[in-house]
């Protein structure tokens, strides 16, 4: 129909009106037309005026386009015509949809240079940028620069904070709007709401929020229904998190990514499996699929996953990427996951991470180096998760040399505060390299000295020998903690080892004496 009415305007001869011209761009899109005929229509236009640009570049965004918004606020530029406060705020959607945090700087720029600091859209579409692309400081900078700010802008703070996992300054933010300015809650602000107290795990606090979204009339609305399936399954209540969902009206990708994930967490990956069978195939969901494929070695799905993406032509996707060269990594085809890994136009920390842990996982210890050596030159930050692979990827390769050096480079040279899974890597790499007492004043001098599992890993390396510091390290263990059973298990098995069957068989009496119970099925 649109087509018709553009034929007929033709007729009429009222195709080179710049008022109709500006009418059929927005027509088009609305009406989810080909993108194509919506340019030819723009390009049709003899006389493109800021509104026929700000139709264009709005109706890119509207369409998930950013890229293409972006390119035509350029030429915009280039053919002489300014932006007004609308094309701006268009513009800076799109690069905070692409997560461009340079261009979206260069629009803030021009932002204050036009006077639009006050307008409250623009500086909401701009808190939202510096959100998407983890800058909480600018974020906050403006607005606490707003002269006032309105629900919005307050909406788009406390999106922005829950990007940037501060989630108790997200509430902070919720509750002063609410309760301080007087703003009604909206859609958005309640699933931003939901997702903070989801991440801090305040079960009684998210049942709170829950009833007074239903009290406000949000009761089956699909974004505030689908933050609430995510919080409680961030809360390990999975039971309530599907019964939700299965009374959701209506379900859409975040949805259903919300309860996949959930399951994903407790490791229920049939469950994930089982559920998608009977889900739209919808791509934004592949991501936790592929997780659940990686966690099952269900490589046979993640192929037919892989070959659905891949019929989707020019579109790609970095979570999508990454939770496939994760699956390909860990299901043994290590080769395959670089090769993935190297076409990636786009690469983020967890794409990254997948790569390395792939090749730790795979005993290819000086490869997963090379990839970390990359990653430092491409100017992405590591964190927590990247050095436990690094490590383990030395402590499988006998890489003790580099394992040191990089366990001293967290501190040092990132910031980063080793946690007790790297303690734990570091006491199995000098324990595999012969290093026992070396392990063992590093445990001393952590401050998690007193973690039974440190002791417990440290007792495992003396397996072949050491046998004096074995009995140390369980005596040791046996007085920190005396109703653990690995202290007794490990010691027989150094016992049994060494050919010393019976007093293996002793440790077995004494655990018995004292009460101390082994769980079944672990060894």
């Amino acid at each position: 129909s649109g087509i018709q009415f553009h034929c007929q305007i033709i007729k009429r001869g009222l195709d080179s009106d710049r008022f109709v011209g500006n009418c059929l761009l927005s027509l088009y899109f609305k009406s989810g037309s080909d993108y194509r005929d919506t340019l030819r229509s723009f390009d049709e236009l003899r006389h493109k005026d800021v509104v026929s640009w700000s139709s264009i570049i709005s109706g890119y965004v509207r369409n998930k386009m950013p890229w293409n918004a972006m390119e035509k606020y350029v030429e915009m530029l280039r053919s002489g015509v300014e932006p007004n406060a609308f094309t701006l705020s268009a513009a800076i959607k799109a690069s905070s949809d692409a997560i461009q945090l340079k261009s979206g700087e260069s629009f803030h720029g021009v932002v204050v240079k036009c006077g639009f600091e006050c307008n409250v859209v623009i500086v909401a579409a701009m808190i939202d940028l510096y959100g998407r692309n983890l800058q909480p400081d600018h974020c906050r900078n403006l607005f606490d620069e707003m002269c006032e700010p309105d629900a919005v802008c307050c909406t788009s703070m406390i999106s922005a904070l829950t990007r940037c996992d501060l989630y108790e300054e997200a509430l902070g933010v919720f509750h002063m709007t609410f309760r301080n300015l007087g703003f009604p809650p909206d859609c958005y602000t309640y699933g931003s709401a939901a997702t903070a107290v989801g991440n801090l795990e305040r079960i009684q606090q998210g049942k709170q929020l829950h009833a007074r979204a239903v009290i406000d009339g949000f009761h089956g609305n699909v974004f505030v229904d689908s933050s609430l399936v995510d919080m409680y399954a961030k809360f390990g209540m999975i039971e309530d998190s599907r019964r939700l969902f299965d009374r959701m009206s209506v379900k859409n990708p975040v949805s259903c990514c919300a309860l996949l994930g959930g399951y994903c967490r407790k490791d229920e990956f049939e469950a994930v499996i089982e559920l998608f069978a009977d889900m739209e195939k919808d791509l934004y969901i592949f991501g936790t699929v592929l997780r659940a494929c990686s966690g099952l070695a269900a490589v046979k799905l993640g192929k037919e996953l892989h070959c659905q993406y891949l019929k989707k032509g020019s579109w790609r996707d970095v979570v999508i990427e990454s939770a496939l060269v994760d699956l390909y990594a860990k299901c043994g085809c290590i080769d395959f996951a670089h090769r993935l890994f190297s076409t990636m136009p786009v690469k983020n920390l967890i794409t990254w991470n997948s790569m390395i842990g792939g090749f730790a996982q795979n005993g290819r210890g000086k490869e997963a180096l090379q990839i970390f050596g990359l990653m430092i030159e491409e100017g992405v930050k590591p964190d927590k998760i990247t050095f436990v692979e690094l490590l383990s990827a030395c402590s499988h390769s006998g890489l003790t040399d580099q394992g040191r050096k990089l366990f001293t480079s967290m501190n040092e040279d990132y910031e980063i505060e080793p946690e007790i899974e790297h303690y734990s890597c570091m006491v199995d790499l000098l324990g595999r390299d012969g290093r026992i007492e070396e392990a063992a004043d590093l445990i001393s001098s952590s401050g998690f000295k007193n973690e039974a599992s440190l002791w417990a890993a440290l007792l495992g390396s003396c397996g072949g020998g050491g046998l004096r510091f074995a009995e140390g390290v369980a005596t040791r263990m046996m007085e920190l903690f005396p109703d653990d059973h690995l202290s007794y298990v490990l010691l027989a098995n150094v016992y049994r080892s060494n050919g010393r069957w019976k007093d293996s068989h002793l440790i077995w009496e004494r655990m018995q004496r004292r009460g101390v119970k082994k769980p079944p099925g672990r060894s």
